[in-house]
C-alpha cells in the first residue's frame, strides 16, 4: 500500500451475552454503527497523508453491559480493555454520562453517582481509547455503547391524594367507611404486592383498633383501599385520631399520616380533670380547704355548666361547694376512727350537667367519681391491745416451746411511721413463760410460749398464772404505752388411776326389794380433777348375775335392777340364788380412761311374802272425748306368785271427779258415766290414774296415763257467707284481691284452719293457705272470663277433717286492649258451582273481646286475591279479576254472598284476604285473616256399608273371645260412596272398650273385654264422604263376647300358717284352706292338691281340709318346719285350665323326747391357792346341750359327788364353778361329779361329767419394764443400713417373783398373739434384743408402731406387761422426684383461651418425692418445646404460665417437656435437645391446647358468585354452592347463611325491580343454594342475591357476597365437550370458565356438568358435557352464535390451556335427539319401496355420471377430486379449528368407504320449475321443530362446480327420511342454483323425526333411544361450509316458508307443501 495512505481498521468489540431477542436487535444496530466508524476512520486515514500508525482497538468495550441500579457509588463494575498494534500505552476515556468514570490508565470503570432506573433505564455513552504517537497526533478511537440498568426495589410505594383527613360523627355505626380512596403507586417493576397497615403514632395507642384499613385492590404496582370504623367512638374519650399508614412492597416502606376528627354528639357525661386525691393533716382545723374538684362537660363541642354533689361522706368529715367544687373539712378529723389503716378516706362525688341552673336529669349527663383523701397521722394513739384481759388454758404435760392456745392477742398502734413502733415485754414472776415478738411496728399478733416447764397440775401453785404484758413505744417522746393481763390456767391430764378404800366389798339386800332399792354404795377416788378425776369416774358391775342389779355410773349407788316380780322368777329370789359374786369397776375420764376393779359379794335376805306386782310401772291409754268406754278395753293386771292370794284393785289417786271406775276383780277400767266421757270440767287432755293392787299382805300401784283426744265436733265457720271483690283486668300478678277468714270452736289441731280454692278460680287466683289472702296468680283477661265465682274451702286438721265453704265473687274490670281477630285466622268454606247468584253461603267469624256494642266490627275484602284451578295451576289476569268480583262481603254481618254464576273450570279454590275492623276503638283496630272458598260439585249419595248392613237393619255383628289384649284388631269398618270418596269414620259416642282409626276404619280394643261382667257390647260408627254437602251413614256394631277360662282361682289368704305337734298320729287336722274362681260354669269348679317337699306326708280333701298322712316326718329335732304349696285348679279342659298356689308354713312344735348331754365327758382346771373368794373367781364352766327347745331344753346343774367339804359352788343355770371358801393349805386336787337335768331340773332325763381341779401356788407380781422406761418410747434407726440386721433397742424388764413366776420372756404383740418375729423385726425372747430383719426404706414406711410384751412364766396364771415402742426411720436422699402415674398422669393436658394476657395461669404440675424434708424439695424446669418462649414455669410451685399472647389460628397446641429434680441449680443446656422418654418418670409431657376465641370474622371465598338455573327448574333445584370460611374453631367457626335480598332484573334492564319477598331461593346452612319456587315465571330474568354469612357465636360478625343467577332457556346454552371425566372437570371448572370467559369476551357461567352422551346414546364416563352460558359486561346473556364465533376466533388462546383440560367440541346445547318409534308392520313395505327407489336412482346416477365424464375435462383425477374436497370442502382453508380436523377427516374417509344410499316411500315428488333439467329429489331424515332451529341447515351456498362426493354420515336406520321444515324460523334448506351443474352429494347429518313420523326400523341398525340426549358432535350439512366450526349457519335473515320473499333472495326450487303448509325437500343423487 502507498505510504501516503494509512488504513485504520477496528475490531468489533466483544459483547456480553444478552437475551437472544434483544441481542439480534442490538446486533443489527451495532453492525450499522461499526461500519460507519470503520468508514470514517479509513477515510480520515487516507486523507491525512501521514504515515500509517494504527489506532488502538477495544477488546472489552462494556457495550450492553448490565448494571443494577443499586450498585454503590465507588464500586468497580467493569474494566475496559484495548490494545495498540504498535504496543504503545492506551489511555481510556468515557464521555456522555456523569454517572460513571474510568481510570485512564487501568480502564477500571467505577460508579460516580447513584444510578436510577426510573429516570434512565439505559445509559448511552462513548468510551475512548487513545494511543501515543510520537511526533504526531495520537489516535483516538471512540466507541458508542449502551449500558442496561436493571431495576431493584428501591422506590417505596407512594401515597396519592395526600394529606388524608376525615371527619366522622361520634355515633357512626361500626363498618362505616370513614376515608375512602386510599391509593398508592410503585414505580418499581419488581417487588411484592403492596400491603398497607395501620400503626398508632402514640405509644400504646389503640387508634388502629378503632379504625381498620380494608383493601379493595392490591398489586405490586398499585393499591386502593378504604379506612372503615372498627369500634364505636366517644368524643369525650378521644376526639382526634392520628395514625400512620405504612405501606410496603416487600422491600421498601413508605408512610403517611392520617388525621380523623370526631364530630361531637351530645351524649357524653361530665369528665373530671385534674387530681382526685387530697392530703390533710389529722389536726387541721375546721374549714381547711382540702382540694378543688374540676369537671367539664364531656361534649366539648357545646359544653354545659357542671355542678357538684357529695354522695358519700364517711364520718361527715367534709363539705363540698356545689358550684366551685371546693372541698373543705367540716369537723375535727380523727385518722384512727377510719376503717382504712392507711388513713385514706374515699368520698364519692357526682358531677352533673345543668341548664339554666337546673339539672338535666339524664343518666348520660352525670358522672360519679371516687375522691381519695389521705389524712396524715400525728402521734396521738398509744399501742392498744385488742382486749383488756386474756385467758388461756394449757394441759399440765405441755412440752416447752408450746404457744398458749387461742390467745388471739393483737396489739395495734394506729399511728404510722415511727409513731407506730413499739416493744413488748412480759412481767412473769414464775419465769416459766416467754413472749414474742419483742419489737413490732403498726400492729402485730402476740404469742406467749411455755419456755421453762414442765407444768404440774397436782401442784396447787401451778394451777393458775397471772401475767402482765406491756406494749410501749420506742421511737417517740413521750413514749405512750398500754398493758394487759393474761390469766393462764393449767388443766389436768389423766395420769392417776382410781383408788378404792377397800380391797373387797359385801352387801345384803332383801329378795323382795323393789326395783331401785339401794343395795350399797361403793365410791372410788382419783387424784386427778374434773373428768380425769372424781368427776369423770364411771362405775360398772359385771359378772354372773350382774344384770339383777343396776349401778349409777356416776354416784356408785348399786340398786336392785328393774324386775317384774321381785322375789320370784327371774328377779332376786333367795330360793334360787342366795349370793352373787360380782366385779365392780371404776373408770375415770367418763369411762374411757384408767380402770380399777374390786370384788363385790351381794347376799339376799329371805322374805316370806310376795306382794302383787303390776307388769308395768305405767300404762298408757287413749280415749275419745264423749266415748262411753275404752276401745280396746283397758285392763291393768298385777301378778302375785302366791297362788292363794286374792288381789283387789282400786283407783287410789288421779280421779277426783270420779270419771272412771275399776272392776275390783278383773281390773277393767271403764268410763263412770254411761253417756260418755265429759271433759268440760278439765283443763288438760291428760289424766294420770293411780291403780293399786292389794293381796291383803302387800300392795302395788301403777300409773295409767290416759290421753283424751279432742272430738272434732265443730266445723270451721267463715266470717261471711259470701265475699265480693273487683279487680282490674291488667292487675299484675300477686295483686291482693280479698282476704277470707274462718274460726273453729275446737282446740289444738282440730282448730287449726287451712284454706284452699275448691273451684271457680281457674288457676287465675291463688290463696295463702294460712292467712286466707287471695291474690292474682296470672294475667287476667276480661274477654276470656269477666267474672269468677270462687268457692273457698276452710278445713281444720282434726280427724276426721271438717270443712266449710264460702263464695268469693270477683268481677274483672274490662280494658279495651285487644284487636279483633278471626276465629280461626284462616277460614274455609265451600260453595256449589251451581249455587244461584245473590246466595249467602258463609258468615265470617270474628271476635273482639272488648266490643260491647252492636256494629262495632266491620268486615271487608283486600286485594289481590289468589286462586288455583283444579290442576293446581294459578289463575292470573282477567280471570282473577272476574273471580274477585264474584263474591261480596256484608260489612256489618260478615255474610259472604255469591253475586255471579260460578264456574269451577275457572277456579276450584279462591282465597280472599279479609279484614275486620273495630271502629269503636281509637284508633280503629284491624284484624286480618284469609277466607278460602272451595267451589265443589253437589253431593247426592251418602256412604253405604257392606252387607249384611242395610238401611232397614243398620247393624253389623262381630263375635270375638273375651280378654283380647289392648290394641288387638276387632274388625275393619269399610264404606263406599257412589259420587265421592269416603272422608273418614268416627264414633257417634266415645266407647269405653274400643277405639276407631278415623281414616282406615280399623277398630281396635282399648279396654278389657270381660264376659263375666258384660257378655255383649255395642257402639255406633259414622262414615262421612268428602262431597259437598257432606253426607254420612251410621251402623251399630254389636260385639258378642265368647266365654273363655280367663279367671284364676284365688285363695282367701296369700299365705297360710299352721302348727302341728311332733309325733302327731295320721289324720290329725292341720288347717283348712279356701279358694274361689270368678269364672262361671265348669270353669269355676275348684279342686285342691299339695306340692313341695314332704307334700306326700300330708293330705287335702275337696273342701280344703289338710291332715297328717305320715307321722314319721313329724320330728322337730330333724325337721322344725315344712313349707308346702297348696294348689287350686279349675275343671276347664286340660289345655285351658288355670291354677294358682299359695305357700303353707307348717310349724312342728316340740315335746320333751331328748335328754341333756355334756359337751365333754370330763373337765380339768388349775387354780392358784389364793384364788379370789370375794368376789368369787370362776374356775371352769361345764355345758350340756338338749336337742329339745323351750322349757324342755332348760337345763339345771348340780354337784352330786366330790364336794363334801363344800369348797366349791356351782351355778345351777350357767354351770360355772366358783370357789366357795379359801383353798390355802388345803388339798392339792379335787374330783367333782356334776349332773345336768332338763325340764328345769324336773325331768327324768339327765347326764353326768367329771371335773378335775389342781390347786397351784400363786404368782403375785407382774413384770416391770426397765428399758424402755417410758410407756410410749421412740427410737431412731437409719434408712438403707449396710446390713439387714440393725440393732434397734435392748428390752429389759424385772419380776419380783421367784423361779418360773419370775422368769421373763419378751415378745411382740400382733393382734392377740405374742410372736418373736414380724416382717421387719425380730425380738430375742431371752436377751430382749430388738433388731431388724431387712434393710429399711423410709419411703416404704416412715415408722413402725410396736407393742412389746414382757411375760413371766407363772402357772397357771402368768402376768404380762405391755410397752408401746415407735421405731422411726431416718431419711436419706435416695429417691428422685417422679410424676406419679396413678394419681396424675405423666402426660398433662391443659387448655388456655387464646388472646389471654401474659402471665395467665394455665395449670399446675405436681411431682412427688418419697423422701422427706429437704430431700423432698422439688424444682421444675421446662427442658423442651419452649423454643418460642411462649411459656414460663414456676420452678418452685410447678405453675405453668403464658409468656406471650397466644393465637390459636397460628398454633392450636404446644407440646412441652418438663423435668422435676431436687437440684435447685439445674441448668438446661439449650444446645442439647431433650427428648421425652416414657421410661424416665422425672419427665412429664405437657400438651397445652389453645381454646378458640371468636376473633376471626367470616369471609366468603369470593365476593361475587355466578350461577344459572333453568326456567323449568322445580322447587329445591340445586343452583350452586357458596362458602364462607371462619378461621375460628367449633361454634366460633360455625357460620350460618341467609338471603338478605333477592333483587330481580328483567331481561335487558340494568335496574332492579326490587327484592322479591319471599325469596325464590333458599340457602342451607352448608351454603347450598336451591330454588324455593318454580322458575317458570322468571324466564330469562336475572337475580342478584345478597347472601350473608353470620357467626353462630358472639359478637355475631357477618360478611356478605353477591350471587348473580340467570334463569336460562336451553337456547341460551353452549355445550362444551371435554375429554376428561366429570370428576376432573368439576375440580377445574373455575379454570375452564375463566378461559372460556377470556376467549368469549364475557363471563362464562357453568350451568351443568354431566357425563357425555354419544351419538348412539352411549354414556361415556371418561368424557364430560359442560353446559355454559356467557354474559356480557351489561350482564345480558350473549347469543349462542356470538359465543361460538368468539370461541372459534380465540382457538389459540384455548389451546394454551390444553395442558390442564382438553376441549373436544363446542356446539349449541339445543341439538337434541328425538326418540323414534319403528312400526314393524310398515318396515317391510318401506324397505321394498326403498329398494325400487334405489334402483331407479342408481340408473339416473349412472346416466349422469356418463354425461359428466363425457362433457367435463378428464384432467381432474379422483385423487385430485378427493383431495380438493377434503381441503376445500371441509373448510381447512377457513377458520376451522384444528381441534376437530382429525375427527372430520376420519369421518369423511369412513363415509367414503361405507356410503349407503336408500330411499323411503314417504318422499314427495317436487313440482316442475321454470328451469329445465332434472329436478333434484330430497329425502328428509327428521322432522324439524322450532326447538331445533339452532341447528337449521343451509344448502344455498353449495358450490355448483364442485365435484365433491356427498357423504351420508351415520344415517340413523340406514335411510334418508323426509325433512319437514315445520316452524323453520332461521333459514331454508336449498340446493344448488343449477341442478345440472351440481354434482355434490347432499350430506344430511343427524336428522331425526318425532315419534309420529317414525318409519320402519331397519334390522341390525341402531336407532336413537332418548329424545332428550344431545349429539356428541356437530357436523355441517355441506362439506364445503366456510363458516366457523363453533357457530351454526347464519340463518337469521332467511325468511320463513310462509313469509314474503325479498327480491334479492329467491327459492331456487318449487317445493311440494305438506298438510301444514310447510315445504318438503327431497334429495337425490346427481
Amino acid at each position: 500500500m502507498n505510504r501516503d495512505f494509512r488504513l485504520i481498521t477496528t475490531t468489533p468489540p466483544a459483547r456480553k451475552e444478552i437475551p437472544t431477542r434483544r441481542y439480534f436487535n442490538m446486533l443489527r444496530m451495532d453492525r450499522r454503527r461499526n461500519s460507519v466508524v470503520y468508514f470514517v476512520l479509513a477515510s480520515a486515514t487516507l486523507l491525512s497523508g501521514v504515515s500509517a500508525n494504527l489506532p488502538p482497538s477495544f477488546t472489552n468495550d462494556m457495550n450492553l453491559f448490565v448494571l443494577s441500579e443499586d450498585t454503590p457509588v465507588g464500586a468497580a463494575v467493569y474494566t475496559l480493555k484495548a490494545s495498540d498494534p504498535e504496543g504503545t500505552p492506551v489511555t481510556y476515556g468515557l464521555t456522555g454520562t456523569d454517572r460513571l468514570r474510568v481510570n485512564p490508565k487501568s480502564g477500571v470503570v467505577t460508579i460516580l453517582r447513584p444510578l436510577d432506573r426510573e429516570k434512565n433505564d439505559t445509559l448511552r455513552l462513548v468510551v475512548t481509547a487513545e494511543d501515543e504517537v510520537p511526533g504526531a497526533t495520537n489516535n483516538l478511537v471512540k466507541v458508542p455503547i449502551s449500558i442496561i440498568v436493571l431495576d431493584t426495589n428501591d422506590n417505596p410505594p407512594a401515597f396519592l391524594q395526600t394529606p388524608y383527613e376525615a371527619i366522622v360523627n361520634e355515633d357512626a355505626a361500626v363498618g362505616t367507611t370513614v376515608l375512602p380512596g386510599i391509593r398508592l403507586v410503585d414505580k418499581d417493576q419488581v417487588g411484592d404486592r403492596i400491603q398497607v397497615e395501620c400503626q398508632s403514632i402514640k405509644q400504646g395507642g389503640n387508634d388502629c383498633n378503632v379504625f381498620a384499613v380494608v383493601s379493595t385492590r392490591a398489586s405490586s404496582h398499585e393499591y386502593s383501599g378504604n379506612i372503615i370504623l372498627n369500634q364505636t367512638l366517644q368524643y369525650a374519650r378521644q376526639n382526634i385520631y392520628q395514625m400512620k399508614l405504612v405501606a410496603t412492597d416487600g422491600g421498601q416502606i413508605s408512610s403517611v399520616g392520617v388525621v380523623i376528627r370526631v364530630r361531637d354528639v351530645q351524649n357524653s357525661p361530665p369528665v373530671f380533670s385534674g387530681s382526685l386525691t387530697g392530703i390533710v393533716t389529722e389536726d387541721d382545723p375546721i374549714g381547711t380547704k382540702v382540694m378543688t374538684l374540676k369537671a367539664a362537660d364531656g361534649d366539648t363541642g357545646a359544653p354545659r355548666s357542671v355542678y357538684y354533689e357529695l354522695l358519700t361522706n364517711p364520718l361527715d368529715f367534709f363539705t363540698l361547694d356545689t358550684e366551685t367544687g371546693e372541698l373543705w373539712t367540716a369537723k375535727p378529723l380523727d385518722r384512727e376512727a377510719l376503717q382504712s389503716p392507711d388513713g385514706v378516706v374515699n368520698v364519692k362525688v357526682k358531677a352533673f350537667e345543668v341548664v339554666n341552673g337546673e339539672p338535666v336529669g339524664r343518666s348520660n349527663t352525670e358522672t360519679i367519681a371516687d375522691v381519695t383523701i389521705t389524712i396524715r397521722d400525728i402521734n396521738d394513739e398509744p399501742p392498744t391491745f385488742n382486749r383488756r384481759e386474756y385467758r388461756a388454758t394449757v394441759p399440765e404435760n405441755v412440752p416447752d416451746g408450746t404457744p398458749l392456745p387461742n390467745l388471739d392477742m393483737f396489739v395495734q398502734d394506729t399511728d404510722v411511721g415511727s409513731n407506730s413502733v413499739f416493744s413488748l415485754r412480759l412481767l412473769d414472776s414464775s419465769g416459766i413463760f416467754s413472749i414474742e415478738p419483742e419489737i413490732a411496728s403498726g400492729s402485730s399478733s402476740v404469742s406467749i410460749r411455755v419456755a421453762h416447764g414442765p407444768l404440774d397440775f397436782e401442784n396447787p401453785n401451778q394451777r393458775k398464772f397471772l401475767l402482765q404484758v406491756v406494749a410501749e413505744e420506742t421511737l417517740t417522746n413521750p413514749r405512750l404505752s398500754s398493758t394487759t393481763t393474761v390469766v393462764v390456767s393449767v388443766t389436768d391430764t389423766n395420769d392417776n388411776s382410781p383408788q378404792f378404800p377397800q380391797e373387797a366389798y359385801t352387801a345384803v339386800v332383801s329378795e323382795t326389794a323393789s326395783p331401785g332399792t339401794v343395795v350399797t354404795t361403793i365410791v372410788a377416788s382419783d387424784r386427778d380433777t374434773g373428768m380425769f378425776g372424781n368427776d369423770g369416774l364411771q362405775y360398772t358391775l359385771y359378772g354372773n348375775g350382774a344384770e339383777k342389779f343396776e349401778v349409777d355410773t356416776t354416784s356408785g349407788v348399786i340398786t336392785v335392777a328393774f324386775c317384774d316380780t321381785p322375789g320370784h322368777g327371774n328377779c332376786l329370789d333367795y330360793e334360787e340364788r342366795p349370793t352373787y359374786f360380782l366385779s365392780y369397776q371404776a373408770s375415770d375420764d367418763g369411762g374411757s380412761g384408767h380402770t380399777t376393779v374390786v370384788p363385790v359379794r351381794i347376799s339376799l335376805a329371805d322374805s316370806n311374802d310376795n306382794p302383787p306386782k303390776f307388769t308395768r310401772r305405767e300404762y298408757r291409754a287413749v280415749i275419745d272425748e264423749g266415748a262411753p268406754d275404752f276401745d280396746p278395753p283397758l285392763v291393768v293386771v298385777a301378778e302375785d306368785p302366791d297362788a292363794t292370794s286374792q288381789i283387789t284393785y282400786s283407783i287410789v289417786a288421779g280421779d277426783p271427779n270420779g270419771l272412771f271406775t275399776i272392776d275390783k276383780k278383773s281390773a277393767r277400767i271403764k268410763v263412770a258415766n254411761e253417756s260418755g266421757l265429759d271433759m268440760s270440767d278439765l283443763k288438760s287432755d291428760h289424766i294420770i290414774l293411780t291403780v293399786e293392787a292389794n293381796d291383803g299382805e302387800g300392795s302395788h300401784t301403777a300409773n295409767i296415763r290416759v290421753m283424751v283426744r279432742d272430738a272434732n265436733n265443730n266445723a270451721p265457720v267463715f266470717s261471711k257467707h259470701s265475699y265480693v271483690a273487683a279487680v282490674q283486668e291488667n292487675a299484675p300478678e300477686g295483686s291482693v284481691v280479698e282476704q277470707v277468714s274462718a274460726s273453729d270452736a275446737d282446740t289444738g289441731a282440730n282448730a287449726a284452719i287451712t284454706y284452699r280454692i275448691h273451684r271457680g278460680g281457674y288457676d287465675d287466683f291463688a290463696i295463702d293457705g294460712t292467712t286466707g289472702l287471695i291474690s292474682v296468680a296470672r294475667k287476667l283477661d276480661y274477654d276470656r272470663r269477666p267474672a269468677y265465682d270462687i268457692v273457698i274451702v276452710a278445713m281444720d286438721r282434726g280427724i276426721p277433717k271438717l270443712t266449710s265453704t264460702s263464695t268469693l265473687t270477683v268481677s274483672v274490670i274490662n280494658n279495651n286492649d285487644k284487636s279483633p281477630y278471626f276465629t280461626p285466622t284462616t277460614q274455609r268454606t265451600q260453595v256449589s258451582e251451581d249455587v244461584a247468584p245473590n246466595t249467602t253461603f258463609y258468615t265470617l267469624s270474628a271476635q273482639d273481646p272488648d266490643v260491647v256494642e252492636e256494629g262495632a266490627l266491620v268486615f271487608g275484602f283486600e286485594l289481590p286475591i289468589t286462586a288455583v284451578k283444579s290442576d293446581s295451576r294459578p289463575v292470573e289476569g282477567p280471570e282473577r279479576d272476574i273471580l274477585s268480583k264474584m263474591f261480596v262481603v256484608d260489612p256489618a254481618s260478615g255474610n259472604i254472598t255469591v253475586v255471579g254464576q260460578l264456574d269451577r273450570a275457572m277456579a276450584s279454590e279462591v282465597t280472599f284476604p279479609v279484614t275486620v275492623t273495630d271502629i269503636s276503638a281509637s284508633p280503629p283496630q284491624v284484624g286480618r285473616g284469609s277466607l278460602v272458598i272451595t267451589i265443589v260439585d253437589v253431593n247426592d249419595f251418602p256412604p253405604v256399608f257392606p252387607d249384611p248392613w242395610s238401611l232397614e237393619s243398620p247393624t253389623i255383628r262381630v263375635t270375638v273371645p273375651e280378654e283380647l289384649p289392648g290394641g288387638s284388631l276387632l274388625t275393619t269398618i269399610t264404606a263406599s260412596d257412589i259420587d265421592s270418596n269416603i272422608g273418614g269414620y268416627f264414633l257417634a259416642e266415645p266407647s269405653e272398650h274400643f277405639s276407631l282409626d278415623n281414616s282406615t276404619g280399623v277398630v281396635t280394643v282399648k279396654a278389657r273385654l270381660d264376659y263375666e261382667t258384660q257378655p255383649e257390647l255395642s257402639f255406633v260408627v259414622v262414615a262421612h264422604d268428602t262431597g259437598v254437602p257432606t253426607l254420612s251413614a251410621t251402623t251399630t256394631i254389636i260385639v258378642q263376647l265368647e266365654n273363655i277360662n280367663d279367671e284364676e282361682p284365688v285363695f282367701s289368704s296369700p299365705v297360710y300358717d299352721a302348727e302341728v305337734a311332733e309325733n302327731s298320729p295320721p289324720g290329725t287336722s292341720v288347717i283348712s284352706v279356701k279358694a274361689s274362681d270368678g269364672d262361671v260354669g265348669e270353669y269355676g269348679i275348684i279342686s285342691y292338691s299339695l306340692a313341695g317337699n314332704h307334700h306326700e306326708s300330708f293330705a287335702i280333701d275337696e273342701n280344703g281340709l289338710i291332715t297328717v298322712r305320715n307321722s314319721a316326718i313329724l320330728d322337730r329335732e330333724s325337721l322344725a318346719s315344712v313349707v308346702l304349696r297348696v294348689v287350686a285348679i279349675d275343671t276347664a279342659p286340660e289345655n285351658h285350665r288355670h291354677q294358682s298356689s299359695v305357700p303353707l308354713h307348717v310349724l312342728i312344735t316340740d315335746i320333751n323326747d331328748h335328754g341333756p348331754a355334756f359337751s365333754q365327758r370330763s373337765y380339768s382346771a388349775s387354780v392358784v391357792e389364793n384364788l379370789s373368794i370375794e368376789p368369787p373367781a370362776p374356775i371352769v364352766q361345764v355345758t350340756a346341750h338338749d336337742k329339745d327347745e323351750g322349757i324342755n331344753a332348760l337345763i339345771r346343774y348340780v354337784i352330786v359327788e366330790g364336794n363334801e367339804d363344800e369348797a366349791f359352788y356351782l351355778d345351777p343355770e350357767t354351770g360355772i364353778l366358783y370357789p366357795d371358801r379359801p383353798l390355802l393349805a388345803e388339798r392339792s386336787n379335787y374330783s367333782l361329779t356334776i349332773q345336768a337335768r332338763d325340764l328345769n331340773g324336773t325331768s327324768e332325763y339327765s347326764d353326768q361329767t367329771i371335773v378335775e381341779i389342781d390347786v397351784l401356788p400363786q404368782n403375785q407380781y407382774k413384770p416391770k419394764f426397765i428399758s424402755p422406761a417410758l410407756p410410749n418410747a421412740t427410737v431412731l434407726i437409719r434408712e438403707n443400713f449396710g446390713s439387714e440386721v440393725q440393732e434397734v433397742i435392748v428390752i429389759k424388764a424385772e419380776d419380783k417373783d421367784s423361779k418360773a413366776n419370775g422368769a421373763i420372756r419378751y415378745h411382740l404383740r400382733i393382734g392377740e398373739d405374742n410372736v418373736q418375729d414380724t416382717k421387719e423385726f425380730h425380738l430375742d425372747p431371752v436377751t430382749g434384743v430388738l433388731s431388724t430383719k431387712r434393710v429399711m426404706d423410709r419411703e416404704e414406711q416412715q415408722k413402725y408402731e410396736l407393742v412389746i410384751v414382757a411375760k413371766d412364766q407363772g402357772s397357771p396364771i402368768s402376768y404380762e406387761t405391755l410397752r408401746f415402742l415407735t421405731v422411726v426411720i431416718e431419711d436419706e436422699n435416695d429417691n428422685r422426684p417422679i410424676f406419679p402415674k396413678n394419681k396424675m398422669p405423666q402426660a398433662y393436658r391443659f387448655t388456655v383461651v387464646e388472646n389471654n394476657p401474659k402471665q395467665t395461669l394455665i395449670g399446675r404440675l405436681h411431682a412427688e418425692d418419697p423422701d422427706a424434708g429437704i430431700h423432698a424439695k422439688i424444682y421444675y424446669y421446662l427442658v423442651a418445646g419452649n423454643d418460642h418462649a411462649s411459656f414460663f414455669l414456676d420452678k418452685l410451685l410447678g405453675n405453668l404460665y403464658t409468656n406471650a399472647v397466644l393465637d390459636r389460628e397460628q398454633n392450636s397446641s404446644y407440646m412441652l417437656v418438663v423435668k422435676a429434680t431436687n437440684d435447685p441449680n439445674f441448668i438446661v443446656d439449650p444446645s442439647q435437645e431433650v427428648v421425652y422418654d416414657k421410661a424416665d418418670p422425672s419427665l412429664a409431657i405437657v400438651t397445652v391446647g389453645i381454646e378458640d376465641e371468636n376473633d376471626t370474622p367470616p369471609k366468603f371465598t369470593s365476593d361475587v358468585y355466578y350461577a344459572g338455573v333453568s326456567h323449568e327448574a322445580e322447587v329445591d333445584r340445586f343452583v350452586r354452592m357458596v362458602r364462607a370460611v371462619d378461621g375460628d374453631a367449633g361454634l366460633n367457626g360455625t357460620v350460618s347463611y341467609s338471603i338478605r335480598a333477592s333483587n330481580l332484573y328483567r331481561p335487558g334492564e340494568a335496574k332492579s325491580v326490587g327484592s322479591i319477598i319471599p325469596s325464590p331461593f333458599n340457602i342451607t346452612q352448608d351454603g347450598k343454594l336451591t330454588t324455593s319456587s318454580l322458575m317458570a315465571q322468571y324466564r330469562r330474568h336475572r337475580f342478584i342475591l345478597q347472601i350473608q354469612a353470620k357467626e353462630e357465636a358472639p359478637p355475631y360478625r357477618t360478611d356478605k357476597c353477591s350471587v348473580n343467577i340467570w334463569v336460562w332457556e336451553r337456547e341460551d346454552l353452549v355445550r362444551v365437550v371435554l375429554s376428561q371425566p366429570p370428576e376432573e372437570v368439576v375440580k377445574r371448572q373455575e379454570e375452564i370458565a375463566f378461559s372460556l370467559s377470556q376467549v368469549a369476551q364475557g363471563t362464562a357461567v357453568v350451568d351443568e356438568i354431566r357425563y357425555h352422551i354419544d351419538t348412539d346414546n352411549t354414556v361415556k364416563h371418561e368424557r364430560t358435557d359442560m353446559l355454559v352460558h356467557v354474559v356480557n359486561r351489561t350482564d345480558q346473556v350473549m347469543p349462542v352464535e356470538v359465543v361460538l364465533k368468539r370461541l372459534d376466533q380465540g382457538y389459540a388462546t384455548l389451546r394454551n390451556y390444553s395442558h390442564t383440560f382438553f376441549i373436544d367440541n363446542v356446539y349449541p346445547a339445543t341439538i337434541e335427539d328425538l326418540e323414534e318409534e319403528v312400526d314393524a308392520r310398515l318396515a317391510g313395505l318401506i324397505a321394498l319401496i326403498i329398494v325400487l327407489f334405489i334402483g331407479f336412482v342408481s340408473f339416473i346416477v349412472v346416466c349422469c355420471c356418463l354425461r359428466y365424464w363425457v362433457m367435463t375435462p378428464t384432467s381432474r383425477s379422483s385423487e385430485h377430486l378427493i383431495k380438493r374436497n377434503i381441503d376445500e370442502d371441509l373448510g381447512l382453508n377457513t377458520t376451522e379449528n384444528p381441534l376437530w380436523v382429525d375427527q372430520k377427516l376420519k369421518m369423511y374417509e369412513e363415509q367414503e368407504l361405507t356410503m349407503q344410499v336408500m330411499s323411503e316411500f314417504d318422499t314427495t315428488q317436487v313440482n316442475g320449475s321454470a328451469n329445465p333439467g332434472p329436478v333434484p329429489s330430497v329425502t328428509v331424515d327428521a322432522e324439524w321443530s322450532p326447538e331445533r332451529r339452532a341447528s337449521s341447515i343451509d344448502l344455498s351456498q353449495m358450490d355448483g362446480q364442485s365435484n365433491t362426493y356427498a357423504t351420508i354420515q351415520k344415517s340413523h336406520g340406514g335411510t334418508l327420511r323426509s325433512l319437514q321444515l315445520r316452524g323453520l324460523q332461521q333459514g331454508t334448506l336449498t340446493l344448488g342454483e343449477d341442478p345440472g351443474e351440481s354434482n355434490d352429494y347432499a350430506t344430511l347429518d343427524h336428522l331425526r323425526r318425532p315419534a309420529s313420523a317414525q318409519g320402519p326400523k331397519v334390522p341390525g341398525v341402531e336407532t336413537p333411544r332418548s329424545p332428550m340426549k344431545i349429539n356428541g358432535e356437530y357436523h355441517e350439512l355441506r362439506t364445503s361450509f366456510s363458516g366457523s366450526t363453533f357457530q351454526p349457519p347464519d340463518l337469521a335473515n332467511r325468511p320463513l316458508p310462509d313469509e314474503p320473499m325479498n327480491g334479492h333472495l329467491q327459492l331456487p326450487r318449487n317445493f311440494t307443501l305438506n298438510a301444514q303448509g310447510e315445504p318438503v325437500l327431497v334429495a337425490e343423487l346427481i
